[in-house]
C-alpha cells in the first residue's frame, strides 16, 4: 500500500507496558506494517514509516556517512544499530500496537499519555509532557527567528535611498 500524506496530532494512553491505540487515519497512511524507529535526529520521539519510507531512511543514513567521508565500518555500524532499535508491528484489528521497553526508554514515554503526529510522510510518537515542553521551546526559537527578519527587513527599508 502507498503510503499518503499523514498530518493532525492525536493523543492516545499509553500503559506501562507499552500498549497504545495507534490512530486509524495515520494507520490507513502508513499501510498494514509499521516500522518504528528512534528518531534519527536524536530527539526523543519515535518515527513511525512503511517499509518503503524505513528502507529509505536507512540508506539516507548510508549516503550521509559517505558524503561526510566517514568509515565504511563505521557506515555499516549506524545502519546496523538503526535497524537493531526499529520495531516492525502490526496493528491488531483495533489498532493496538505494543511498542518495545527499549523504544519506550528512547522516548521517554513515562506520562501515560502520547501525543501521535503526522509529518507528512511519517508519524512521530512523542511523550506528551515532553512533546509540550518541547512545542514551548520550538514556539521561542520561531519567535526570535521571526523577530530577526523583521529587523532585518527594517534595516532594509531603512536604507538611504538613491
Amino acid at each position: 500500500m502507498a503510503a499518503s500524506s499523514m498530518s493532525g496530532s492525536h493523543s492516545v494512553l499509553v500503559d506501562t507496558r507499552g500498549r497504545l491505540s495507534f490512530p486509524a487515519p495515520l494507520r490507513n497512511a502508513i499501510g498494514e506494517t509499521l516500522y518504528i524507529s528512534p528518531d534519527e535526529n536524536f530527539r526523543p520521539a519515535l518515527v513511525v514509516r512503511n517499509e518503503a519510507g524505513y528502507i529509505a531512511c536507512c540508506e539516507k543514513i548510508r549516503a550521509e556517512g559517505e558524503k561526510h567521508g566517514r568509515h565504511y565500518l563505521d557506515i555499516d555500524d549506524d545502519v546496523r544499530d538503526f535497524c537493531a532499535n526499529t520495531a516492525t508491528v502490526v496493528p491488531d484489528k483495533n489498532g493496538r500496537i505494543t511498542l518495545p521497553q527499549n523504544l519506550m526508554e528512547i522516548a521517554q514515554l513515562t506520562s501515560g499519555r502520547a501525543s501521535i503526529l503526522g509529518c507528512v510522510t511519517h508519524a512521530e510518537i512523542w511523550d506528551s509532557a515532553v512533546y509540550e515542553s518541547h512545542s514551548k521551546q520550538y514556539a521561542e526559537r520561531k519567535k526570535l527567528r521571526y523577530q530577526k527578519m523583521l529587523e532585518e527587513r527594517d534595516r532594509w527599508d531603512s536604507r538611504p535611498q538613491e
